[in-house]
């Protein structure tokens, strides 16, 4: 549960985290940011822990959706906190769909050590996968109206870049944590790549903040420009408006066209005065006489007067004094306002009595025009004394009717920044009434100050259109350095994968060399001892050959010569079985040992073998058993020398290794398969020793040898030679007790069948045969050879001719014709294979018989002869028997 526990608070502070600064760093309007680690930690998260990384992973992208709200208590809300929900379960899901379709669709897991299979995954879970929160955010950002819904497309467009370059650098960042096993291995991968991916990211947020600084710099810039502005345009006002009053208060009895002439050059400068005015003060004693005395050209008769609910006019009513408009620029559109009392509605009256006691400028609040009811404008009214300010030289207000709306538009149109002008009166605490009110649907408040005006307070409101700055370039440059970061970690993927395999694989190799080293020195070991044995095994032959031979002839009886002789012959048995057993394994390791089938009558083979072993049986006292059921009479298709050597290579073990008891030979079948086995009562076989026993050179000890004898081929050769014959051997041994070798071999044999050879020879009685006129040419290059050959051949009467090389052989044939030639194969000069080829293809002797004589047995040799073109071959050392059949097999068809 602890576990669980600090699973899932470290995965909610890693998705948290990570999403918090790469707002902060990132962000670029609130929501494109080009790298988001989340959607890679999360999907790297159920890859390595499956379902126990669930809960983490929400809580992380609850609280990462959260940091976008403006105040705590907008969670309250429940489209925020539903908008939040929703966007967190897209994210989970997201995830949970990558690793669904990497392990078990494309079954290609995140394993890191093929490139092109983490590549593939990385696809499938970032840019395929990702679609899934871009789409679901996008549109909860458009229904709560967060972003419009023409912002949408690139929304989801930025989300889904964002996510996916997201899993494609911290997805192979978070399983090379955990994954490699090594420390160095980790450290190879992310270290480099994180370096990079902050010095990205810092760098695009320096880069982000000096953009931002200079936006705001020039945004100052303008609000600065835009209050000199406003500040210029009301002292302009103001000016034009105290000139106006010192020209009324320095001439007396100011005419219209003066007061025209002087206030039309103003007018051409300013667009937001709607008209000068002059109010003077009319006591109501003097108002008949001011009616009757005022006269203005190309004007109706002119009365004081108010105006009504209604909007008519009517004569004033009575008060104790008038503030009429007596003269107004232009006149075109205000001669309604002519002869207006300005003290007959509250606000302008208010205005009016504030300014003559203060005797300074003081502004009115918002009125409605009375020329133009539909209009507004604001009064700047201006006392007009006579030579001192006292109220006996009071003469009236100069008056300019200001429009904000104009205001405001001869702004824009001024400093060309789009920027629009909002006025608000504020003088009456906590009330704020609009005076203009640009639209600002589509406007942002960029700022708003207070302004001290003719006694009045007023609010200004600055806006300019919402122009989204462009970053494109910034996010392109900030993606193209992230998709950098995920080359570099795809590269060192690649190198630490490529490292890790070659790594195993010189440890594999290693650990193959050292275990080939160890057989390589056992088999050293075992071939020592094998060589040991076998120069035992030559040397003991050799030397009873030897003294047998030194005996005999020190003997003058020739009959106790002869039985030194016979006993040296039996001798040279041993030493050739010796030899013929390394040749038969040496056939066999090389693939060149042939075997052919030919039907076998089971009964009359295993009693010849029984034969020839009973007298070694009975040297021992030991008894020899044949278990077999004659009635059967049982056939086996199988190569029969083999078959024999088999089994007499396994009772001469038995024999050997049996002090006393018996050894019995059981041969039965079934359906398939013909079984025989060797059992007896000998020093048997322990475990340890069982498993090397069938193995070349092996024998049960060292000690073994010494005290038995024999090369360690012999188990060898029979295993091998009854699974050349389609069979199986085993052993069942009990250390002291005696062994049993059973093998089995196949009733129908796959080994090709044998071919019917002329063997005539065969029958050929020695004895009767005499060579006394035969010409035979003995080509032979060893000098003791050619004397045991000659002597051989003298006694049945022949005497052969001598060559000690093919050359000589060649010029012997020359000059003399032979019955038969016996062609040694290995000579110097010319050897007897290039001997024969000439013999057959330059001397056309094609019909004469050469026999090749060679120590060579093998049968590769054996083929190379007969090629060549010899018409048979005989092996060394040479049979007295053999031999005199051959010849007489060839010369008799002479």
């Amino acid at each position: 549960m602890k576990k669980f526990l600090l699973l899932t608070f470290s995965l909610a502070c890693a998705y948290f985290f990570t999403g918090y600064f790469s707002n902060t760093l990132l962000a670029i309007d609130g929501y494109a940011v080009a790298s988001w680690p989340p959607s890679g930690i999360a999907l790297a998260s159920f890859l390595i822990w499956g379902r126990r990384a669930l809960i983490g992973i929400i809580l992380g992208a609850l609280l990462t959706n959260l940091i976008h709200l403006d105040e705590a208590v907008d969670i309250l809300h429940l489209n925020v906190f539903l908008q939040a929900v929703c966007v967190t379960l897209a994210a989970t899901v997201q995830a949970w769909v990558g690793r669904h379709i990497i392990v078990n669709i494309i079954k290609a897991p995140l394993d890191l050590s093929s490139l092109k299979s983490s590549i593939q995954s990385l696809i499938v879970g970032g840019p395929l996968c990702c679609v899934i929160a871009a789409s679901v955010g996008t549109s909860l950002l458009v229904l709560n109206k967060v972003i419009p819904a023409h912002a949408a497309f690139d929304n989801f467009i930025a989300w889904w870049i964002g996510d996916s370059i997201g899993v494609l650098i911290f997805t192979p960042l978070v399983l090379a944590a955990f994954n490699y096993s090594e420390m160095r291995h980790r450290l190879q991968v992310i270290l480099p790549s994180l370096l990079i991916y902050t010095l990205i990211s810092v760098s695009f947020y320096g880069a982000a903040s000096v953009k931002k600084e200079k936006a705001s710099q020039k945004q100052e810039a303008k609000v600065l420009a835009m209050q000199n502005a406003i500040a210029h345009k009301v002292d302009e006002i103001t000016a034009h408006l105290g000139l106006l009053a010192t020209f009324i208060a320095s001439s007396e009895n100011v005419t219209f066209n003066e007061f025209k002439h002087f206030t039309s050059k103003q007018l051409d400068y300013t667009q937001e005065i709607v008209a000068f005015e002059w109010v003077p003060y009319v006591p109501i004693s003097n108002l008949k006489s001011f009616e009757s005395a005022f006269n203005i050209t190309n004007t109706d008769k002119f009365y004081v007067k108010e105006q009504s609910k209604d909007g008519s006019f009517l004569p004033v009513s009575e008060r104790s004094f008038y503030y009429p408009v007596a003269y107004v620029n232009p006149l075109a559109g205000n001669e309604d306002v002519i002869g207006f009392d300005l003290a007959s509605t509250s606000v302008r009256s208010t205005a009016i009595n504030k300014a003559k006691i203060l005797n300074e400028l003081v502004l009115s609040e918002q009125i409605d025009l009375v020329q133009n009811n539909t209009k507004k404008g604001t009064l700047f009214l201006q006392p007009v004394f006579g030579d001192t300010s006292i109220e006996s030289n009071f003469k009236g207000f100069a008056v300019v009717v200001v429009s904000l709306e104009k205001f405001s538009q001869s702004l824009l149109f001024d400093q060309n920044n789009l920027i629009t002008t909002s006025f608000f009166d504020i003088t009456t605490v906590n009330t704020k009434k609009p005076m203009y009110a640009a639209n600002s649907d589509s406007l942002t408040l960029i700022k708003s100050y207070q302004l001290l005006i003719g006694k009045r307070m007023w609010q200004i409101e600055l806006h300019e259109p919402v122009v989204r700055t462009s970053w494109l370039m910034y996010w392109l440059a900030q993606i193209v350095g992230m998709l950098f970061v995920w080359l570099l970690i795809s590269f060192l993927i690649s190198v630490t994968g490529t490292n890790i395999q070659i790594r195993e694989q010189v440890a594999k190799q290693t650990r193959i060399l050292r275990q080939e080293k160890q057989k390589a020195d056992e088999a050293s070991h075992i071939k020592g001892q094998f060589l040991a044995n076998m120069s035992h095994e030559v040397r003991t032959p050799i030397n009873g050959i030897k003294g047998l031979h030194y005996l005999a002839l020190q003997q003058n009886d020739w009959q106790q010569a002869r039985n030194y002789i016979e006993q040296a012959d039996g001798a040279l048995g041993v030493l050739l079985r010796v030899l013929n057993d390394v040749l038969d394994f040496s056939k066999m390791e090389a693939g060149k040992l042939d075997l052919i089938q030919e039907p076998i009558n089971v009964g009359s083979l295993v009693d010849e073998v029984i034969n020839l072993m009973q007298f070694e049986a009975d040297v021992k006292s030991l008894t020899l058993n044949l278990d077999y059921d004659r009635a059967t009479d049982l056939i086996i298709h199988t190569d029969s020398i083999r078959l024999k050597q088999v089994l007499l290579n396994l009772l001469n073990n038995a024999v050997k290794f049996t002090a006393q008891g018996c050894i019995t030979l059981k041969v039965w079948q079934s359906k398939k398969m013909t079984y025989f086995s060797v059992n007896d009562t000998g020093i048997g076989i322990n475990e340890k020793a069982q498993k090397q026993l069938f193995k070349p050179f092996s024998q049960a000890d060292s000690s073994t040898s010494r005290q038995y004898g024999g090369t360690g081929l012999g188990l060898s050769i029979c295993k091998k030679l009854v699974e050349l014959m389609g069979g199986a051997i085993d052993l069942a041994s009990y250390e002291g007790k005696g062994s049993t070798f059973t093998f089995s071999l196949p009733i129908i044999s796959a080994l090709p069948k044998a071919e019917q050879v002329d063997q005539q020879y065969n029958d050929i009685d020695v004895e009767s045969l005499s060579f006394t006129n035969c010409k035979l040419l003995l080509v032979e290059d060893n000098l003791l050879n050619q004397y045991v050959a000659n002597a051989i051949l003298k006694t049945k009467g022949c005497i052969a001719d001598i060559a000690c090389d093919g050359f000589e052989a060649i010029e012997k044939l020359t000059e003399k014709s032979y019955d038969i030639v016996l062609m040694d194969i290995q000579m110097p000069r010319m050897d007897g294979l290039q001997a024969t080829k000439v013999i057959r293809n330059e001397l056309g002797l094609v019909d004469l018989p050469i026999i090749g004589l060679s120590a060579n047995a093998h049968d590769v040799d054996v083929k190379k002869a007969l090629t060549s073109g010899m018409d048979n071959y005989m092996t060394k050392p040479i049979d007295a028997n053999t031999l005199f059949k051959i010849l007489g097999h060839y010369l008799s068809n002479r």
